[in-house]
């Protein structure tokens, strides 16, 4: 843990912002502040703009839900990509299609249905078995989804590739708005993660609602989740990532956790769309590219170093 996290946000709020003014400026063509008329004016508050704000507002929203994941089911390899609550909001906003105009009210409450579809099927397997083979249940089910998806993407000609190139200050605003609202919530939350680190007996004893501690945990990550879902897709890996790094950085306090966790993560996911942006301009890999690209091998490191013991300290 550091024992001195002013500086450890301090540094990560610096290069948070320089990171904002590097992929505010840069892309295929390079933007300068002292000629900003006409074209380039247009490209960088109607384009970059909505797409830097959405990526790190996304970032931080699935990086929260993501450790308090891990919290309420004391599984620190926990994920919304992994458990399938992201492929089922996926599919049933995908679903929503067919019913409804696309419109972004609806797609959210669709994708937020569907996440909720996968959470009670997962609270159906979380007492009976091991952290592992939740997680195992969870790889099954986002496998599922996905194949389901796959089968309804063509009738309601939905696009599912995860990019922030089509992010608008509609699509952005609509993110903004319920990502502070999720955000400010699990900022007033973040104590109760701390009580779900002791035993549920002992917790009976101090008179604390474990039950409704964790399932309203829960209901929030599910939250932040669909509504990232139902904005710019399926993200993965970002919850795998940042909670390990925020932890490593200011210790298992989620007072700490949380809001170090806005930050890292919203820095993951811009660096990812950026990159992404840059590497082989004039096309684009996505930033869900990106990730699993980084994702992937961190998550081996993880389960390669401490094995079963991922699962004790959360």
């Amino acid at each position: 843990m550091n024992k001195h996290p002013v500086w450890t946000y301090s540094i990560l709020l610096v290069a948070l912002m320089a990171l904002v003014a590097f992929a505010l400026l840069q892309g295929a063509t390079t933007v300068s502040l002292s000629h900003l008329a006409g074209q380039q004016f247009n490209t960088l508050f109607n384009i970059r703009l909505p797409r830097i704000i959405a990526a790190l507002v996304s970032g931080a929203m699935l990086a929260v839900a993501s450790a308090f994941f891990q919290a309420a089911l004391r599984n620190a390899i926990a994920d919304p990509s992994i458990l399938g609550i992201a492929a089922s909001a996926n599919l049933f906003q995908v679903l929503g299609g067919l019913l409804l105009p696309a419109l972004l009210f609806n797609k959210f409450i669709f994708a937020l249905l569907g996440g909720l579809v996968a959470f009670l099927l997962l609270l159906q397997f979380q007492k009976q078995m091991d952290p592992y083979r939740l997680i195992l249940i969870g790889v099954a089910l986002n496998a599922m989804f996905v194949g389901i998806q796959q089968i309804f993407t063509p009738t309601t000609g939905s696009t599912t590739t995860t990019t922030f190139a089509t992010s608008t200050w509609t699509t952005t605003l609509f993110l903004v708005i319920l990502g502070i609202i999720g955000l400010m919530l699990a900022l007033l939350l973040a104590p109760w993660a701390n009580y779900l680190k002791i035993g549920d007996a002992q917790l009976k004893t101090l008179g604390v609602g474990v039950t409704w501690v964790r399932l309203i945990l829960l209901l929030l990550a599910v939250y932040l989740t669909s509504t990232v879902t139902a904005s710019v897709g399926v993200l993965p890996f970002i919850g795998i990532i940042v909670p390990h790094i925020s932890r490593y950085f200011v210790g298992h306090d989620y007072r700490q956790v949380v809001p170090f966790s806005v930050l890292a993560g919203a820095f993951l996911l811009l660096l990812s769309d950026t990159i992404g942006r840059l590497i082989v301009i004039p096309n684009e890999i996505t930033a869900a590219t990106i990730l699993a690209v980084i994702g992937g091998p961190f998550l081996i490191f993880i389960l390669a170093r401490q094995g079963r013991a991922t699962t004790r300290r959360i």
